[in-house]
Order: C-alpha cells, then sequence, then structure tokens
C-alpha cells in the first residue's frame, strides 16, 4: 500500500496545481478534472494526516473504502462530494474513471494552528471542524460549488491578491462542511418520470440506433428541453447515457459470448466496428479484443 500524489499538470482535461505551485499552507493539491475519455481505475492507497474531496459537477464517480476487512462502494454522483480521511484506503476499484467533471482538493491536516493564513483560533476552529466530519458523503448546493470554481479560479490565477482571494472562497467552503447533509449510500435517486421513461426506452432498445428525437417524444419534451432536462436529471448527456448502456452491453456479450467485434458492432446498433472500438476504447482504455483476452482468458477469440 503506498500514497499517491498527482503532478503538477495544466491541460483541457485535467488541472492540478500543487502545494509547490500555490504555496498555500494546509492546501495539498488542488484540481479542476473535466475527463471527455476514460482513464485506467485509481489503485488503492492512502494520504498520511490528509482530507481529500471529490466534488462532483457533473457525471458520477464511482469510490471503495477498505476498512475492517471490508470493501464498501460508493458512488458519487453530480452535486455530491466524497470524502476519504487521513489514512484511509480508498480507491475506484476495478472500474475505469468514465467522463465527469468535478474539484478535487486535499487538505493537510498536520498542523492545526497555520491553516491557510488563517489566526490560530481560527485555524484551530477549522481544524477541529474537518477532523470532526463522519460521512463519506455530502449533498453540495449551488453555493458550495461556486465558492469552491471561484476558489479554484483565484488560485489558479497564481498572483499574491487573487491567491488571498482564493483561500477566502475556500475556506467559507470548509467551514461549511459541517452543515452540509449526508448523502445516503443507500438512497435511490429520485429522477423525473418522463425522463426515466426514455431511459427504460434506452435500456431495452439499445440494440437499436436511438435518435434523440425519438427519445424526447417518448418522455414527452421538445428536443431542446429534453436534452437541458436529462442532462440535469442523470448528470450526462443523453448521447453519454446511450454510449454507456452500450458499452455495459458489450461487455457483458465480449465476455460471455463467442460473437466477433464486428457482429457486437452492429448487434448494437453502430455502423461499423471501427466506430463501436473508438467508443469501447474510450471508455474502458482498452480495445474489445483487449477487453475479451483480459477477462476471458479461455475464450477464443473470433475477430
Amino acid at each position: 500500500m503506498y500514497e499517491i500524489f498527482d503532478e503538477f499538470c495544466w491541460t483541457k482535461e485535467q488541472k492540478t496545481i500543487t502545494r509547490d505551485k500555490h504555496g498555500i499552507r494546509g492546501l495539498g493539491n488542488f484540481a479542476h478534472w473535466n475527463l471527455t475519455s476514460s482513464l485506467p481505475p485509481v489503485p488503492m492507497h492512502y494520504h498520511s494526516n490528509m482530507l481529500e474531496m471529490h466534488c462532483m459537477i457533473k457525471g458520477t464517480r464511482q469510490n471503495q473504502i477498505a476498512k475492517d476487512g471490508k470493501i464498501s462502494d460508493y458512488s458519487t454522483m453530480s452535486n455530491q462530494a466524497f470524502l476519504t480521511f487521513p489514512f484511509e484506503i480508498h480507491g475506484t476499484g476495478d472500474t475505469p474513471r468514465y467522463p465527469c467533471e468535478f474539484y478535487s482538493l486535499q487538505i493537510d491536516l498536520t498542523d492545526p494552528y497555520h491553516l491557510f493564513g488563517l489566526n490560530r483560533h481560527f485555524s484551530f476552529a477549522l481544524h477541529q471542524k474537518l477532523t470532526s466530519l463522519r460521512h463519506h458523503q455530502l449533498v453540495l448546493g449551488t453555493t458550495h460549488i461556486e465558492e469552491l470554481r471561484s476558489a479554484f479560479n483565484l488560485v489558479s490565477e497564481d498572483t499574491p491578491d487573487t491567491r488571498m482571494a482564493g483561500v477566502q472562497f475556500l475556506t467559507c467552503f470548509l467551514f461549511c462542511l459541517q452543515f452540509l447533509t449526508p448523502a445516503q449510500k443507500s438512497k435511490t435517486m429520485v429522477i423525473d418520470p418522463h425522463i426515466r421513461a426514455s431511459m427504460e426506452y434506452m435500456r431495452t432498445h439499445i440494440s437499436e440506433k436511438l435518435q434523440l428525437s425519438e427519445l424526447a417524444d417518448i418522455a414527452g419534451y421538445s428536443l431542446s428541453f429534453f436534452k437541458v432536462k436529462f442532462k440535469k436529471e442523470v448528470g450526462i448527456t443523453p448521447a453519454e447515457y446511450i454510449n454507456l448502456q452500450k458499452f455495459e452491453a458489450a461487455k457483458k456479450l465480449l465476455t460471455e459470448t463467442n460473437q466477433s467485434i464486428t457482429d457486437i458492432a452492429y448487434s448494437l446498433g453502430f455502423s461499423s466496428s471501427g466506430y463501436f472500438s473508438s467508443v469501447f476504447r474510450r471508455l474502458a482504455t482498452c480495445t474489445p479484443q483487449a477487453y475479451r483476452k483480459t477477462y476471458t482468458p479461455s475464450m477464443k477469440n473470433t475477430i
């Protein structure tokens, strides 16, 4: 078991500001991720004296926590925060990191009296509030997301004035964590029944070439409203949801049947095996052939 710390990075999909770059006492890595393609799973690891948070903007992130010989699974959706505590063993299991957007930050709890430039009294008070948190998932409001977004944008500008302004937004966000509602692990998300009807249609007609206009009609909404409403309810676009459903179906066909890659592609409504392989690789970080070989090594590949 080991610790993992991302290095400084500034790309379209990953913007990670390391502590040696921002110089803010008590803050570890501060990052904004906007994944448009899947990444490999994160192996189980821990952080010494670090409270780590992943605050979801859109999409879903799967996480696991190992404790007392058991592994607990968490599915963190948009407008939720997932927290791991110092020395807590966690990762994403075998699940790739699917396309999503979130902010992540690490709070170094080693020194309770020197957090974010606060005086000793406020620093110790914040430290006490953070170390008394007990829930792994919290519900975020629009205000909390905007505070975090402002904090990251200001810190990333990398000037003394913007950095100090960013710290104010960040400490406000952190002090408010104590008031947030826990997101129950077993809680079932209530989705608009019209959107749910379109989702059910997608699942039962996954082998067809689904048209968004047709799905909008099923939901009883205009196409433009349907796309906006679907993303608000589910966290991803209808097209992304369709591809995820086809991806899950493809994994099952690859490991449980001898169908060729081409036959699987056409059975799931893809226009070609090449396009199918492209979508699959984006979501699984490997080709359909590699996935079949990895998860069903005794199966004869028929490509």
